[in-house]
């Protein structure tokens, strides 16, 4: 069973290869843009009373992933879940930022 996030962030992803094809949008702009949504995705169902432990029992990580990308999700997770709103609508703006300063040097 594919967590409910990923299934989710799957097909946006289907549907904006399709658009970006059409509007000639970078790679890199949809995995950065994708890494802020992610964590703003978790901070609003952490603010509508979700547990970080419902999350995580509704969220399973996929066999195929590595420890390493576990380690990385665990550590975002518990941050979401131990900071405030807008401490995480920052961290998701500046982790978008950092993709994109990694990858692209911006």
């Amino acid at each position: 069973m594919k967590p409910a996030i990923v299934a989710a962030a799957a097909s946006l992803i289907a549907v904006a290869h399709a658009q970006d094809t059409e509007r000639d949008v970078p790679q890199l702009d949809r995995m950065c843009l994708g890494r802020m949504l992610i964590v703003q995705t978790m901070a609003h169902v952490k603010d509508g009373g979700q547990t970080e432990e419902q999350y995580r029992e509704r969220n399973p990580y996929p066999s195929t992933w590595t420890p390493a990308m576990r380690a990385e999700v665990d550590a975002v997770v518990t941050y979401v879940w131990s900071h405030s709103f807008e401490d995480n609508m920052q961290f998701a703006s500046a982790a978008m930022a950092a993709c994109y300063e990694k990858h692209a040097g911006v």
